[in-house]
């Protein structure tokens, strides 16, 4: 067996315990097959900070077209440590309603990144603190935990690494995870200065009637200057 097929056999293994823990868990129904699509360009300011400006598509509701599309800016502070990164955030979010209508969201938020290198595997949790500003609702505080890890392989001219990722998501004051992602998938270098992804995410959200399960293919591209 190649290397390349134990890594996905091992893949397959892990999302599917991942999502059967869920499934038992919390109990849920079947959602949408959604596409999200990321475009970013990332800037070096100097050797402490960075800025980054991103753009998200996400396709799976209404016939086809874009349901909700957000730009997302970043400021990110890399002068403090090697094992962590701080961002300051700021993201502009249009959102279809069950009306049709697109919904506007102001979202700041802070982003602490901690990194550690254990038997060459790269571990990562990104803790994100966001108020969400609605056009339509009161506003919230949500509180956001990604952990990932990256293998130490990286096979053909393109540098394909794969890794797995887990994000919860939880509305403050209150201490009940509302939303829970499962990523695996394998980050690429295309060129010297870009970058790309492609995932798999098992997405479980709560609403009022229960949890819904979603499947989500994602690709990335990020410009680095």
């Amino acid at each position: 067996m190649t290397k390349l097929s134990k890594i996905t056999r091992s893949f397959f293994v892990v999302l599917i315990c991942l999502g059967f823990v869920n499934g038992v868990c919390f109990g849920s129904k079947s959602g949408n097959l959604e596409y999200w699509q990321t475009q970013a360009v990332s800037i070096d300011i100097n050797k402490d900070f960075y800025f980054t400006v991103s753009q998200e598509l996400r396709f799976g509701r209404h016939h086809g077209n874009p349901y909700l599309h957000n730009i997302d800016l970043a400021l990110v502070y890399k002068g403090f440590a090697d094992w962590v990164d701080i961002g300051f955030n700021f993201k502009k979010e249009y959102e279809q309603d069950s009306t049709g209508k697109f919904r506007h969201e102001n979202r700041p938020n802070l982003d602490v990144t901690l990194k550690h290198r254990l038997f060459d595997y790269d571990f990562s949790n990104r803790s994100r603190l966001e108020w969400r500003d609605y056009e339509n609702k009161e506003e919230v505080w949500r509180y956001r935990s990604k952990t990932t890890v990256k293998f130490p392989i990286k096979l053909t001219k393109y540098n394909l690494q794969p890794y797995i990722a887990e994000e919860f998501f939880m509305n403050l004051p209150e201490d009940n995870i509302n939303q829970n992602r499962l990523f695996s998938g394998f980050s690429c270098t295309l060129a010297k200065n870009v970058k790309g992804s492609i995932y798999y995410m098992f997405k479980k959200t709560k609403g009022t009637d229960g949890w819904t399960d979603t499947n989500v293919i994602g690709l990335q591209f990020k410009f680095l200057f």
